[in-house]
């Protein structure tokens, strides 16, 4: 059987506005950092990074302005999150594909990722079954 490739866990689509903003800055910091991911990766989706970039930030500003109360900043703070998840499923679907050749580079991300589950096989659990059923039926008396 051949192992699963790696997944984004994109559980920042459903969280409160503390949690995202915990999952979006632990993204922006690893994305725009040069060291992992240099500007010759971004080369063809230079305009995507750009665009996120700019609405971390102004997520980021919206998101401490809410903690004084504003309902107006609080509006204006939840559709910043909803553009963010949009900008931040084309991030992941690009790191998606180009981990296809280069693993390492989900893990570097910034963002959670779905854990491999082994598949149990039914077989033994069939035969266990099997055998428990067989010693019941041979324990009782005809």
């Amino acid at each position: 059987m051949t192992p699963q490739a790696e997944r984004v866990l994109r559980d920042y689509r459903t969280a409160g506005a503390t949690k995202f903003h915990g999952i979006n800055q632990s993204v922006r910091n690893a994305l725009a950092d040069k060291t992992r991911f240099p500007d010759s990766f971004w080369t063809t989706h230079q305009t995507v990074l750009e665009a996120y970039l700019a609405a971390s930030e102004r997520h980021d500003a919206l998101y401490h302005e809410s903690m004084l109360g504003s309902k107006v900043v609080i509006a204006e703070r939840v559709t910043s999150q909803a553009k963010l998840v949009v900008l931040m499923d084309e991030v992941a679907s690009f790191l998606e594909l180009a981990a296809l050749r280069t693993p390492e580079i989900l893990i570097v991300s910034g963002f959670r990722l779905a854990k491999e589950r082994r598949a149990h096989t039914r077989s033994k659990a069939t035969a266990t079954t099997q055998t428990v059923q067989e010693e019941v039926k041979n324990s009782i008396p005809a």
